[in-house]
Parts: C-alpha cells; structure tokens; sequence
C-alpha cells in the first residue's frame, strides 16, 4: 500500500498521533508525547533558550568526571565523522549540551537550529529528536529529517545513545547531528551505529574512573546493554556494577548497601597476598556474611566479640562506611 501523500508536515504528525500508531512506532510515540503531554505544536516555532555560561559550567560541573573521559572519545569519534557534516555532542539527561564538536563550515548550520553549548533539547522543549527522546526512551534513538515533531528542525538528522551511570541510571547522551539536505537514511543508521560503539566506551571510562583503584572484571557473558562489569576492592568484596552487569545477575542499587563477595556473584575465589591481607580479608569477609553484624561475624569466626573488635581497630575497618566500602 503506497504511503499516504500528505499536504504538510504538521498535516503528517496529526493524522499519525490522531490514528492508533503510537501503539506501534516509536516516532508516533514520540509525537503524541510532544502534542499531548508536553504541549507542543508541530508548526510552533519555539526561542531557544540558551543557559549562560555561569549556568552551563554549573551543569558541567555536575558531571565533570564525565566530561574529562569523554572528550577524548568524542574526538575520535568527530574525526571520523566531521568530513560528513556532523557536529558531535553530549548532553546531560535533561538535554543540555554541556560539549559541542563542529567544523567551522558546520557552525552557522548547527547553531541556526540550537545545537549550540548549552541549548536544551529535552523532548519537553524540543519535541521529538535524537537527544531527547533517546533520554526519555532511555535507548538508542535515531530521527531522520521530517521524523522530527517540530517543522522548523525537519532539516536534521541525528542518532543518540544513553550512557548510564555506575548505579544504572541515565546521565547523559550522545549524540551525532547533521544539518545537511544530502543526509540519507543509510548514513543516518551508520552514524548510530558509530554513536552506540562511541557511548558505550565513555560508559566503560567512567565506570573505571569512579572505581578508580578497584579491580575492574569483566563478566563472562553477553549483553545487549554493553560490557558487563563489576569493582571489587583488595579483599574482595564487589563495590560496584556497572548496568549491564546489574541486569546479568540481577543486582540491585540496595544489593551494595552491604559488599558482596565476589564469588557469591562469580563463583570463583582469588586469593590475597600476605598474612596482614588474609586477616585482613577474613574480617572483612565475615562482616560482609553476617551483612555487617559483628557480633555475628565473630561468632562465624569463633572469636570473641572483644577480640573481633580489636580486628576492627588493627585494620582500620569501619563496618561498611563509604570510605570502607570504596579503599582498595
């Protein structure tokens, strides 16, 4: 069946939103959420508003670990991509492009439709688009010229993925834009592909740059969501999980109130080095067994609760404090 021959775009979205194809399509999804929910008019042509740059170095600052693993990355990935037209950005969850990446040529383009530093491109604001709704999707999205809500960004082409943070919530997305009318279908599924690859390396980095010092494993396994992986510290009690280990063995933010060994997850069992790290990990073992009752924890040691305390002071362990929980 030939595809409808509609008059307009706005003609378009409101003939997809007004039929049952929300149910079915993820773009008309999108649009019923930016028409019903979010107020938004497909012939609306809205001011961007752009944050100052005292409000944007307070939003970079909020993910600055990020930021500082990520430009790397994201210079590699606008090498590859710049030749094309594409500008390259990151945001964080709220749509705010906190680092930009363009080629001059580029630059009066982009920042005709506010792909600029610190222009907000939430679905709230923007309707549907590549950064926005992958954030609220909270998966790779990719929208193609006349996919866009709003008619005066019908012009673009752009490809976001999410990148989580250690505890498996959304942070920031990353995006690959083109303003140019020779962008095709087929190029746009490339530049997915490429933004994927690029999202879920910075997601990588900035997992090892918060657990700076813990070992880092890689789990056995595949998983849609990307590498899995997990932080242990020197006794071997696992700290920290990335998402896609999360989801694998079926971890939960409150699982880490408490450090897990690491064979209850990984069935496996390295051990320490030296007499002072046995002790050591033997105390900190039992804590994590008894789930840091220590009176338990030296009746599983057949040890006095006297003698398990001095154990504690000897190692400077305090039961499951933040700082206990992260020295490696």
């Amino acid at each position: 069946m030939p595809a409808p021959n509609y008059a307009s775009h706005v003609e378009k979205v409101q003939a997809e939103i007004e039929s049952r194809a929300p149910a079915r399509s993820a773009i008309a999804a999108s649009w019923a959420r930016s028409a019903f929910h979010h107020g938004l008019e497909p012939d609306l042509r809205l001011s961007q508003y752009v944050l100052s740059q005292a409000e944007l170095k307070r939003e970079q600052e909020r993910l600055d670990l990020l930021l500082h693993v990520a430009r790397s990355i994201m210079e590699q990935l606008f090498i590859t991509v710049m030749k094309t037209g594409c500008c390259v950005v990151l945001t964080n969850k709220d749509g705010i492009i906190l680092h930009r990446l363009i080629h001059e040529v580029d630059r009066i383009d982009m920042n005709a439709v506010g792909a600029r530093s610190g222009a907000i491109w939430s679905e709230k604001h923007a309707g549907t688009n590549g950064i926005g709704t992958c954030a609220i999707e909270e998966r790779p999205i990719t929208i193609h010229k006349d996919q866009h809500f709003r008619e005066e960004i019908i012009g673009m082409s752009c490809a976001g993925a999410p990148i989580f943070d250690v505890n498996g919530n959304i942070t920031a997305v990353l995006d690959v834009s083109s303003a140019r009318d020779d962008t095709h279908d087929g190029f746009i599924q490339v530049m997915s592909s490429l933004v994927i690859d690029a999202a879920n390396k910075i997601e990588t980095e900035y997992f090892r740059a918060t657990f700076s010092g813990a070992k880092i494993i890689v789990a056995e396994g595949q998983s849609r969501l990307g590498t899995p992986l997990l932080a242990s510290d020197r006794d071997d009690l696992v700290i920290g999980a990335n998402r896609a280990a999360r989801r694998m063995f079926g971890l939960q933010h409150e699982t880490f109130a408490v450090p897990l060994l690491r064979h209850e997850i990984l069935a496996e069992d390295v051990p320490t080095n030296g007499l002072l790290d046995a002790e050591r990990a033997t105390v900190r073992r039992a804590l994590a067994r008894a789930r840091g009752n220590a009176t338990k924890a030296a009746k599983d040691l057949k040890v006095s609760r006297a003698t398990f305390y001095r154990l504690l002071n000897k190692h400077d362990i305090t039961p499951f404090s933040v700082s206990t929980l992260r020295q490696t």
